[in-house]
């Protein structure tokens, strides 16, 4: 059997949950950045500013505004915190300038590699991730563009003497590292500092958070009682009480013997330090609900496959009113389990190990393209979307640029790098929800449709524009280039990796009546240009196209659009 904590530590880095209090994801507490004085014996190769910008191609385009908030390092000495620590999470945020490279250096001397390695071949000693052990994919982004960090550390294990323990290590959401032991360049017999390195070029940091994780466990669940219901599974409102009686432990197994129930625990959870404390649940079943005070701090539907799922709360010191409710399938093991954490704490389970058993293997199904795009036909769920997308393609290519189309809006879905598709929830066991996930540094785009007809450029962008798919054409390398009807004309959409991007081609065949067809480039709270013909999009990706094109960038429906008029052919390239 397995910890929850443990369970999870293989899936997830931390919970991206948004908290008031520390730093806005997990909770982490920043390191402050008004000036110099969180590290010892700055150089002069280190400076505290309130902006920078650095070119994606021109590494001596590098401008910085004052004011703080933003560490700007250069080739010199190192920089160590004040902060010192063993075991920890650490979050940062960085940017590189082109051909950057650098370090940030854990307790025990193990270094993480920062570099500008987005066009290299393939994970090696030179990708950013590397520390001691190649990452598993390339997932560094393009210079000038705000990247993320994010890792879980123990500088020494107990049972591997003069070894420290990466838990996890993951760039720009993209876990690269996995329970990696590492060999420890010097003895952690007590704390020591972070140091960051810039070997070449220029790296900036902001938003450096950090959790200590001590094995103290301030929160405990006393005077707990339960009752169990024998209720059919699919019944939310069980009555039939099989049992009530009061108890010391959180688990499942007051069910044993039978095949479907439901369970409620109600009890206090004395809590010895104030903070935000973050649940997090796995569990097998058609229901699990976590009340604290009164209100909903978890309530999660069907799973078959322990699922994670998490809630925080702001508790303070004393004894607070909790309520959980779990139940069984009928045709799956019970198991359920609740771990919490909290700034300086490590997680830890509040279940036995044996509420929790060992899952079924669930083996990863994965996409490759090798030697010729690779395409599939799926529903895709977007984050910020409750319902399905059913019409969808993904295109694979063996240049490691990938993007999904919703050919019934003739939008642009999402885009990626790296490694295809993952697509165990369509073939795995019943394949039942059918969705594709990417596998690599995925960017976030519009979802809307990618080109409508306007009268002028203050008409409002459609999200579903006046389109009829007629299909795809492969080209001689087996890319596709997708058809729609507007009117008479039909309009060809054509999307191809380049050397260093997406490169997408519009054109018309016949004649557009209404307005002037555009194409929706970009959409997102902040569009920067950067350069003539070179814009950047809520710092998640860049968009390149012919200097002399009349792209438009305006405000509609509360954020920025790029547009841009199509005339003939119109091309342009996305890249991150």
């Amino acid at each position: 059997m397995l910890s929850l904590t443990r369970i999870i530590s293989l899936l997830l880095i931390s919970c991206p949950l948004l908290l008031s209090a520390q730093s806005d994801r997990g909770n982490y507490t920043l390191v402050p950045l008004n000036d110099l004085g969180a590290f010892s014996q700055a150089g002069s190769n280190w400076s505290v500013k309130g902006g920078v910008s650095m070119h994606p191609d021109n590494a001596s385009s590098v401008k910085t505004q004052a004011g703080n908030g933003i560490l700007v390092g250069t080739p010199g000495a190192p920089l160590s915190t004040q902060l010192k620590a063993r075991d920890l999470r650490l979050r940062m945020e960085f940017m590189l300038s082109p051909g950057a490279e650098g370090y940030v250096q854990l307790p025990g001397g193990q270094r993480v590699h920062l570099a500008d390695s987005r066009q290299q071949p393939g994970p090696n000693a030179q990708t950013a991730g590397y520390i001691g052990q190649f990452p598993a994919q390339n997932a560094a982004k393009a210079p000038g563009i705000w990247q993320t960090l994010e890792l879980a550390y123990d500088a020494s294990v107990p049972t591997q003497a003069g070894s420290a323990l990466l838990n996890t290590l993951a760039l720009n959401d993209v876990t690269v590292q996995q329970s990696v032991y590492l060999p420890l360049a010097r003895p952690v017999a007590e704390s020591q500092s972070l140091s960051m390195e810039v070997t070449k070029g220029t790296i900036a940091f902001r938003n450096i958070g950090y959790q200590l994780l001590a094995d103290r466990k301030p929160l405990a669940l006393k005077g707990m009682s339960y009752k169990l219901y024998s209720d059919s599974w699919n019944n939310p409102n069980p009555v039939k009480v099989v049992r009530e009686q009061k108890t010391d432990v959180l688990t499942q197994e007051v069910g044993a013997g039978m095949r479907e129930f439901h369970v409620v625990y109600e009890g206090d959870m004395a809590v010895e330090e104030p903070g935000i404390y973050i649940f997090t649940t796995a569990y097998t079943g058609p229901a699990l609900k976590l009340d604290i005070d009164g209100k909903s701090v978890i309530a999660a539907g069907e799973t078959t496959s322990q699922d994670i799922h998490s809630g925080s709360m702001q508790l303070n010191k004393g004894n607070h009113r909790f309520r959980l409710y779990y139940s069984r399938f009928p045709w799956r093991p019970a198991a359920m389990g609740l771990r919490v954490e909290a700034a300086g704490v490590r997680p830890y389970d509040l279940n036995p190990l044996s509420s929790l058993p060992v899952p079924e293997p669930k083996p990863y199904m994965g996409v490759t393209p090798a030697g010729q795009p690779e395409m599939i036909r799926s529903f895709i769920q977007l984050s910020n979307e409750k319902q399905k997308r059913t019409h969808c393609i993904s295109v694979g290519s063996p240049a490691g640029w990938h993007y999904t189309m919703d050919l019934n809006r003739g939008a642009l879905l999402q885009a990626w790098r790296g490694q295809f598709a993952n697509v165990t929830e369509m073939w795995y066991e019943r394949g039942e929800p059918q969705l594709l996930f990417t596998a690599g540094l995925t960017v976030p785009v519009s979802g809307k449709s990618s080109v409508a007809i306007l009268k002028n450029t203050n008409t409002a962008w459609p999200d579903s524009a006046d389109l009829n798919y007629l299909g795809y054409r492969l080209d001689a390398q087996g890319y596709p280039m997708m058809r729609y009807a507007a009117g008479s004309a039909t309009i060809n959409d054509y999307l191809v990796p380049g050397t260093d991007g997406l490169v997408r081609t519009i054109n018309v065949d016949g004649t557009l009546s209404g307005g002037t067809l555009y194409t929706l480039v970009g959409a997102g709270q902040q569009i920067e240009m950067v350069d003539k013909g070179l814009y950047k999009v809520d710092n998640q990706y860049f968009v390149r196209m012919d200097k002399k094109a009349k792209a438009v960038v305006r405000k509609s429906g509360g954020q920025q659009e790029l547009l841009l008029p199509v005339t003939g052919s119109t091309s342009y390239t996305l890249f991150w």
